[in-house]
């Protein structure tokens, strides 16, 4: 739907209303006796704790969980001519449509079979276009050999579709493949997408993660107007920040249960709503002043070093000059806007892309002369990335999750010893995880998989660490014992960091030197972390 069409409203009888109802999740009821409506005139945002049960909540309305008693009722009605059904009403699965960390783990399965698919694949092989993906016939559904298939008016849908990639600034990604983005651009192609689908429901779960500033403010002007337009839009997310200024009503989950629902100044004001989120972020005293012991470098021997490093692909510069030097004991923040040319980077210093040896690159002081001495140089770096946490397999138990960190491999294929299954219970407990060891990965909520996967980066004690936005759909409390547990592990005199965030407050005290990348150059010379 564009912007200038008239909004579609149902007046009168509720959106969705549960009466007393409750669903199932495994050998747990969840959600008991839950009894709520989404009226007319109401926009609502749904705020818990990581784990609190926010995305099975968006299951439950989608009807994606099995129901065990009450009532669920639904009032979508489709519009004369609707491309998703005939007159009548719409079923939810027609009118709701979500942008979740869920649906692009789906996406990303779809596009690529394996993390490194992106650097590996050809272009002529793999996935499909952002064009092709933001097609009429692919978000419509529309088969060619469908002679009559319902389809919305072909200038209409253009207009939109120019409308949504203004908005969100997907001109210069239109040509490139689904499997070659960022995870940022990820979620703004998908975004799109959905807004392409005229949904009368728009879900966003976590809509802001892995989005630079500029697309965060963006996106949160979209959300604005598509609600003063009419449509409904439920954002769930752990950040009382996050919730839309045109929200007008909170549902506060935890523990798979409705803690309070409401107006939503009346919930963001409730005793248990700051008990459970702590208000906004701090903002730790790294951005305002360097810690006493992050200190100018004195000098340790250089871990990596990049000597004017160029990486063209498919006839775009993606680097540009890249001249930079991290040394033992130095812990940097790298920053810049999606698009700049970060995840390239990374790639390049874990060694895991397919340019790595035309370029001039030494990891601890020696250049890779071989497959098997680059495998070497890895084992002594540890990482974690929203595309790690996209592509893991969802059925591994936790614990095997973090001792698959002594392998680098996405999956534990090795035999794996005592010592080093006792290191990995140790950094579950220091994280606060001992109880979900035995319990696959894909089980836990979006936040503690990060949580998780930053003890997979920490359990082998690496020479250098790679943090890639790994506060990224992480509740403010559980954001602040991460970037605890990040200035712990600095504390160690040798311990070298680099550290990935779109967020400046979500930088750990011991942060030293930062760098910025634009459109794939460093923008601002290295040196200390600024206030």
């Amino acid at each position: 739907m564009s912007l200038n069409s008239p909004a579609l409203t149902e007046p009168g009888s509720p959106l969705i209303a549960f009466k007393k109802a409750a669903f199932q999740l495994g050998a747990e009821t969840v959600f008991p006796r839950l009894t709520w409506s989404w009226r007319p005139g109401e926009q609502w945002a749904v705020l818990g704790p990581n784990g609190g049960g926010k995305s099975l909540f968006v299951q439950a309305i989608q009807g994606g969980l099995t129901r065990l008693q009450g009532e669920v009722e639904y009032g979508f009605t489709a519009a004369p001519g609707d491309w998703r059904a005939g007159d009548g009403d719409l079923a939810p699965e027609a009118a709701i449509v979500e942008v979740s960390p869920r649906l692009q783990r789906e996406l990303a399965r779809q596009e690529s079979a394996y993390y490194q698919a992106r650097w590996h694949s050809s272009e002529e092989q793999g996935s499909r276009t952002v064009g092709d993906f933001l097609s009429q016939a692919s978000v419509e559904r529309i088969s060619p050999y469908e002679l009559n298939a319902r389809r919305s008016a072909p200038k209409v849908f253009a207009r939109a579709r120019r409308q949504y990639v203004a908005w969100l600034g997907l001109a210069p990604l239109m040509r490139r493949k689904l499997s070659f983005l960022s995870n940022g651009e990820q979620r703004k192609i998908l975004l799109a997408r959905a807004l392409l689908e005229s949904p009368r429901l728009l879900i966003l779960d976590d809509p802001y993660g892995g989005l630079d500033v500029a697309t965060r403010k963006r996106l949160a002007t979209v959300i604005s107007q598509l609600m003063r337009r009419g449509v409904r839009v439920l954002v769930a997310t752990s950040r009382v920040e996050e919730i839309p200024d045109g929200a007008t009503h909170v549902l506060l989950v935890n523990r798979n249960k409705v803690a309070a629902q409401g107006l939503k100044a009346e919930v963001l004001d409730m005793a248990l709503t700051r008990r459970l989120l702590g208000g906004k972020t701090p903002r730790p005293a790294a951005v305002r002043s360097l810690a006493p012991h992050s200190q100018r470098s004195d000098g340790g021997r250089p871990v990596i070093e990049l000597v004017d490093v160029r990486v063209e692909a498919r006839g775009k510069t993606i680097l540009k000059d890249i001249t930079w030097t991290v040394r033992e004991g130095e812990r940097w923040a790298l920053s810049g806007p999606n698009g700049a040319g970060k995840t390239t980077l990374l790639s390049l210093i874990q060694g895991d892309h397919p340019q790595v040896y035309a370029q001039n690159i030494r990891w601890f002081g020696a250049a890779a002369t071989s497959t098997q001495s680059l495998w070497k140089t890895r084992q002594s770096i540890g990482w974690m990335s929203p595309e790690l946490n996209l592509h893991y397999p969802v059925d591994w138990p936790c614990l095997e999750v973090v001792c698959s960190g002594f392998f680098n491999s996405i999956g534990l294929y090795h035999g794996c010893a005592v010592a080093q299954r006792a290191a990995a219970r140790r950094w579950l407990r220091r994280m606060g995880l001992s109880q979900v060891a035995n319990r696959p990965f894909g089980a836990l909520s979006t936040g503690m998989q990060r949580l998780v996967l930053l003890c997979r980066a920490a359990v082998k004690q690496p020479r250098l660490m790679i943090l890639d936005e790994p506060c990224q759909g992480i509740d403010p409390e559980n954001a602040a014992v991460i970037l605890r547990a990040i200035d712990r592990l600095a504390e160690a005199p040798r311990t070298t960091l680099i550290f990935v965030t779109h967020h400046r407050g979500e930088l750990p005290r011991c942060i030293s030197h930062r760098l910025e990348l634009r459109r794939g150059r460093i923008a601002r010379a290295p040196g200390l972390a600024q206030a």
